[in-house]
């Protein structure tokens, strides 16, 4: 609600952990952290006009804060929060792009979330952004992140993490960025030390090893072999591989085939999707191994924006509300600039049970 001189004041939170969604896109962070329980989002900033649509299409805002600019965005009328969250725009140290780092205005933003964190003294830090920002500039951009964090008094703790071994088929390998005031959350939230929901095969060679009860603990799967996707992460189940040939069909569908396929010339088949891009609707790349599709009837093709956003984590009925507002082009756009909603959840699940350790409230179920 609204306070005195436009200062947002949220009432009623209990244990409930506030947060700001800045850069929200379409609101991936914000997705992850409904899923994780014990969050509850009081504003956000988002300046594209298609993503806030897609945005708003999703989530409930009236009442929240919002500000499109994060340059414009004023601390003392923002809402008491406890977790300052964000994918800070990656083209200036995406190995995409042209790497300009703080010499792209894009690239600065990162320095409106450390504005705000000074200003309100969030207990918490979440920030996600390409691999590249590590070794952008010899290092030297990132160590400049890390240190105007420190002098906020944050601990900070980072990880690279990847989609494909958080329950979605989709290579897509991103740094995310942990920061707290109390110190004891040091090593509680990061590192992931195994995956939470590995994927039924990993490359290697010509083949994917599935894992079996075999000597060698996996049997190697070929484009046309079915995978019995139950029991993913086990290898003490055997016949998992049926080389050219389906398993006996069941009510579950625990049944997979290797069926992405490079959406270039000699493609590769894969049992997970290339990382995907806000431009996955263009059509054959020059470069190998840079986007998928999907073998259909012995032709490739492009995967569907409904497809794009699975590989995220969305779940259909949410895509149903993205689709309905958006065009087609927009609907890829917003998947590829996105979160993995999984493991934004995952990351969410750790944070809360840390901070009701330390604060009182209940953690959020397993």
């Amino acid at each position: 609600m609204a306070g005195d001189a436009g200062v947002f004041v949220w009432e009623g939170c209990g244990k409930t952990i506030r947060f700001i969604d800045m850069f929200a896109g379409i609101g991936g962070f914000r997705e992850g952290l409904t899923r994780a329980g014990s969050f509850v989002c009081v504003g956000h900033c988002e300046c594209d006009k298609y993503a806030e649509r897609s945005y708003r299409a999703l989530f409930d805002c009236k009442g929240e804060w919002y500000i499109e600019d994060a340059r414009k965005a004023d601390p003392a009328t923002m809402p008491d929060f406890d977790l300052l969250c964000g994918g800070f725009p990656c083209q200036a140290f995406s190995l995409a792009g042209r790497r300009q780092g703080f010499g792209d205005p894009r690239g600065t933003l990162f320095f409106e979330l450390a504005r705000l964190a000074e200003a309100r003294h969030p207990r918490y830090l979440l920030f996600e952004n390409v691999p590249g920002l590590l070794s952008h500039d010899g290092g030297r951009t990132f160590a400049a992140i890390l240190d105007a964090l420190d002098r906020l008094g944050y601990g900070v703790e980072w990880q690279v993490l990847n989609s494909k071994d958080f329950g979605v088929p989709q290579s897509r390998r991103r740094v995310y960025i942990i920061g707290f005031l109390d110190r004891r959350c040091a090593g509680k939230i990061l590192p992931f030390t195994t995956a939470t929901a590995a994927p039924a095969a990993r490359r290697l060679g010509e083949g994917f090893p599935v894992k079996e009860a075999t000597k060698t603990g996996y049997k190697l799967a070929y484009p046309g072999d079915s995978i019995d996707l139950g029991y993913t992460t086990t290898n003490t189940r055997r016949g998992r591989v049926g080389h050219g040939i389906a398993h006996t069909l069941t009510t579950s569908p625990n049944q997979g085939v290797l069926c992405f396929v490079d959406m270039n010339e000699n493609p590769d088949c894969t049992a997970i999707a290339r990382c995907l891009t806000a431009k996955q609707n263009s059509g054959i790349h020059n470069h190998k191994r840079e986007a998928s599709g999907v073998l259909c009837r012995n032709r490739i093709r492009r995967l569907t924006p409904r497809e794009c956003l699975r590989l995220q984590g969305w779940q259909d009925d949410r895509i149903d509300k993205i689709l309905a507002v958006t065009s087609e082009a927009q609907a890829y756009k917003q998947a590829g600039n996105g979160v993995t909603v999984n493991v934004v959840e995952a990351i969410g699940r750790r944070l809360a049970a840390v901070d009701a350790a330390l604060n009182g409230g209940a953690a959020p179920a397993p």
